[in-house]
């Protein structure tokens, strides 16, 4: 009995006209995004950047690179002359390092690693890091090979930037798919009816909370393959098992980029856990779809533009946890440190503590206003 309501929960879920539509309509977006994108190598070019493979991120490299470079008004801009597309990948390790304009004498005299070491103690003072956690950064950086051995890796790579536009299709999805999973009985006049039947609703309940999880992981796992095959098709995986830096150059991890994948996508399924468990328990308590979706996509609009000054960071560190802010590998080159039980953790490693907790929170709160709820006529 409970495993056909499940299974009908589940068909509401998939076969409804405006979820099938959305799903549809993510996917398309998410699979032209990735045919069209043009982040780091074009197809054509991903012959030529594997004729730097094994270089070493050097001076001599930096030489190479010096005459492909487009001088405008005397000033050096990071922008590759045609015929040298090859360089494209080392530039865009220089770029977060260096900006797009610099001067390449005094770049070539300081150094790219001495100068990548000013940046780094630059945005620790701006955070404003304890002696304790700059020992711990420098211990981690101690880790880190010098200098950064080059491999192709324009794969692995997208896919790691791409995270956050996944984690917003997702906040799109629930906001669409899930806010009616319960406000729809008031809508459909059944929640009287509901508190006459055999199970009441404490099962019901947690059939239709199960129903929603299976659902949003099923789009979560789609929308993480639309993106996946196409990047893999046209840029390939190769480069997995290479450093992190050459992605984020100014990230003191001593991990792989695959590793960091891996990270990324354990933060993007739990997020999509917590980010249904929240629709649902506001599903609940408005009995209004249109209101939590509404409330869903104010909250991505303040996600989108809303930023925590320096001087509060307290504050900061909270804004830091939401799924968003991982999702865009904020937490790989952000050096503030949370201090619990005489240990240092980063925001990616507590967020799945945060999140579990948070979506435990909502499944209990929801069930206890969803078994207690009446609707009057």
């Amino acid at each position: 009995m409970l495993k056909t309501i499940y299974l009908f929960e589940l068909k509401k879920l998939f076969f409804s006209r405006v979820n099938m539509i959305a799903m549809a309509g993510v996917v398309v977006i998410v699979v032209f995004l990735a045919t069209a994108s043009d982040t780091q190598d074009q197809p054509a070019s991903r012959e030529s950047a594997k004729e730097l493979d094994g270089r070493s991120v050097d001076e001599l490299l930096f030489e190479e690179l010096k005459p492909a470079l487009k001088d405008v008004n005397g000033l050096t801009i990071l922008q590759l002359k045609e015929g040298y597309e090859k360089y494209a990948p080392v530039l865009q390790m220089i770029r977060p390092v260096s900006g797009d304009e610099f001067d390449f004498s005094h770049f070539q005299s300081i150094g790219f690693y001495e100068l990548r070491r000013q940046r780094i103690l630059q945005r620790m003072e701006k955070q404003g890091l304890s002696d304790a956690e700059m020992a711990y950064w420098d211990a981690k950086e101690a880790d880190v090979r010098k200098p950064f051995p080059y491999h192709y890796h324009s794969g692995p790579a997208n896919l790691l930037r791409s995270f956050q536009a996944l984690g917003f299709f997702i906040l799109l999805l629930s906001a669409v798919g899930l806010s009616g999973v319960y406000a729809r009985e008031t809508a459909d006049r059944m929640n009287q009816l509901l508190l006459c039947s055999r199970h009441g609703k404490k099962k019901l309940y947690l059939i239709k909370f199960a129903a929603g999880i299976t659902w949003i992981l099923t789009a979560a796992v789609l929308v993480i393959l639309a993106l996946l095959i196409p990047y893999s098709l046209i840029y390939g995986m190769e480069g997995t098992g290479e450093m992190l830096q050459l992605v984020k150059p100014l990230s003191m991890l001593p991990y792989t980029i695959g590793q960091m994948l891996a990270v990324c996508l354990g933060i993007y399924l739990l997020a999509a856990v917590l980010i249904a468990a929240v629709t649902m328990l506001l599903s609940v308590i408005t009995q209004n779809a249109l209101a939590v979706t509404c409330g869903l996509l104010g909250y991505l609009i303040v996600d989108l533009f809303a930023v925590v000054p320096d001087r509060f960071p307290l504050l900061q560190m909270i804004w830091s946890f939401r799924p968003n802010e991982i999702l865009r590998n904020t937490g790989f080159v952000n050096y503030r440190l949370i201090h619990f039980a005489g240990r240092f953790f980063m925001n990616w490693q507590a967020a799945p503590v945060i999140y579990t907790s948070i979506a435990a929170s909502a499944f209990v709160m929801a069930g206890w206003c969803y078994r207690r709820l009446q609707v009057g006529n």
